[in-house]
């Protein structure tokens, strides 16, 4: 495969980061340190069709392929993980669905509104979406779902306009009972009973959503009845390589930021970049983010060309966690005790990886399914 990105794919490279830099980061620490949901960001990446970015012109998208989208979200999150987060849960995890699973009609009313950033895309699928007492389950009734339960950890949860919503329609088979439903956020029913406050991604507004006899018309079921932990899994996999891609803008920055300091740091006569130790510490970071992006770029290209991919997404998963981790600790290593302060962004780097790989990998953790494909 040719790893050279056309000149489609280094204008949308460019652009993002020229955004991410000019107006993504210099609100990123205040995000962070507040919580808030950065609206006027969000309005201006679908003025930048950054919100519709894979999907087809038909549908109001840009038309660009997935490796553009993964591109994107790795500029975006180099500057402010957040952002990168929100993008990621609206494309990956809400509107992808929607396409790959919707009916023409689900297609025409929700994706153009969508690709234009005119409403954002939540996702609920709580941590085990089958299994608790508080577990949504929807009952037919007439032409309709009644929905009753609770959902915790719903990604863009109280800011966004429809919902990617799981919830059992087969009690007694489990997980695969589970149906998924595209949900309009203004249902009569719909409470958000708290924001959860979290370490990282901190501007990624995170809900516990109560359904209380939701009615949701038959014709907003997703797929098939009973077809969403099929649904649930593929999304898991697509959005594992936003994921990825989102640590590698992470470390990126931490990279960058470890290379100046250790130039500028002077101990005993001599900057610290002079220390063998530091030197190698830089490059086992240099490496752990060359090959992630490598590894992520590849299951991009898989997605964009049709072929099976969850098996390297799930691998792709793993190696960014752990790669991820390590550059941004050893970023905060290089610093020392100033790192460790809030003056410096390490450690909000250091909690935005940590947010970004296990926010919605806890249902089917990557190594199982790896090696469950191994042990077949």
């Amino acid at each position: 495969m040719d790893f050279n990105l056309t000149e489609e794919q280094q204008l949308i490279q460019k652009i993002a980061r020229d955004y991410g830099k000019e107006q993504l980061e210099p609100l990123a620490a205040e995000i962070d340190r507040t919580g808030r949901f950065p609206a006027e960001a969000i309005k201006a990446m679908g003025e930048l069709d950054f919100m519709g970015m894979f999907f087809p012109v038909e549908h109001s998208g840009a038309g660009a392929d997935f490796l553009s989208y993964i591109i994107m979200v790795e500029e975006l999150s180099r500057a402010c993980a957040s952002t990168g987060a929100i993008l990621a849960t609206h494309c990956s995890l809400a509107a992808c669905p929607i396409f790959r699973w919707g009916n023409e009609e689900q297609k025409k009313k929700y994706l153009p509104e969508m690709c234009l950033g005119v409403k954002l895309g939540g996702f609920a699928p709580g941590a085990v979406p089958a299994s608790g007492p508080d577990k949504v389950v929807a009952s037919l009734d007439g032409d309709s779902y009644v929905l009753n339960g609770k959902k915790c950890y719903v990604a863009n949860g109280g800011v966004a306009d429809v919902y990617i919503v799981f919830a059992l329609t087969d009690a007694n088979a489990g997980i695969n009972g589970l149906s998924a439903f595209i949900i309009d956020a203004g249902s009569p029913g719909i409470t958000i009973s708290k924001q959860i406050e979290k370490m990282g991604l901190r501007g990624l507004q995170t809900a516990e959503i109560v359904f209380e006899n939701v009615q949701i018309p038959e014709g907003n079921l997703l797929g098939t009845k009973n077809q969403g932990n099929e649904i649930y899994l593929s999304i898991l996999a697509n959005n594992g390589v936003a994921a990825a891609a989102q640590v590698v803008g992470i470390a990126q920055t931490a990279l960058e930021t470890a290379v100046k300091y250790a130039k500028e740091r002077v101990q005993f006569g001599r900057p610290i970049a002079k220390l063998q130790a530091i030197q190698w510490m830089l490059a086992d970071m240099a490496m752990n983010i060359h090959l992630t992006r490598l590894a992520t770029y590849r299951v991009a290209s898989l997605i964009d060309e049709g072929k099976p991919h969850c098996q390297e997404a799930a691998m792709v998963r793993v190696f960014a966690a752990k790669a991820g981790l390590e550059v941004c600790t050893n970023a905060l290593q290089i610093h020392g005790g100033y790192g460790y302060g809030k003056d410096m962004i390490l450690e909000r780097l250091l909690r935005d990886v940590k947010g970004t790989i296990i926010f919605d990998s806890s249902y089917e953790y990557p190594q199982k399914f790896i090696a469950g494909n191994l042990l077949r």
